[in-house]
């Protein structure tokens, strides 16, 4: 007879949260209020909650980041275009870590939905 690791998972999910709540009374209403709404609604939730958290935070910290990366080139005479490029290729490089960081920041908020969904 095959266990799978999900329902081994679940299991042990399920007695460390009966035992949070034994050894922690106030967390009775949490628990009250995941078995009211569910706990795919629960986890959708904290889902919508990282999200807003990770939204602020990128528009806060990050996004000032590359306007002042921007400013900079700018400021230095590196204007970007393809005459620029074709005379100087190495300041093509220049461009890539930017996009590259925001692609794989696309793909990460991607795989964190992906996964809280799924569970």
């Amino acid at each position: 007879m095959k266990i799978s690791w999900k329902n081994t998972i679940w299991k042990y999910a399920t007695a460390f949260v009966v035992v949070l709540i034994i050894l922690n009374p106030e967390m009775i209403e949490l628990a009250l209020f995941i078995d009211a709404v569910g706990l795919e609604v629960f986890l959708m939730l904290l889902e919508i909650q990282l999200v807003a958290m990770l939204g602020g935070l990128l528009n806060s910290k990050v996004k000032p980041l590359f306007i002042y990366l921007k400013y900079l080139g700018t400021q230095n005479g590196l204007l970007f275009s393809w005459g620029l490029i074709k005379k100087e290729p190495e300041h093509l490089k220049l461009l890539v870590p930017g996009q590259a960081t925001l692609m794989d920041m696309l793909v990460l908020s991607s795989a964190i939905s992906i996964a809280f969904n799924t569970c």
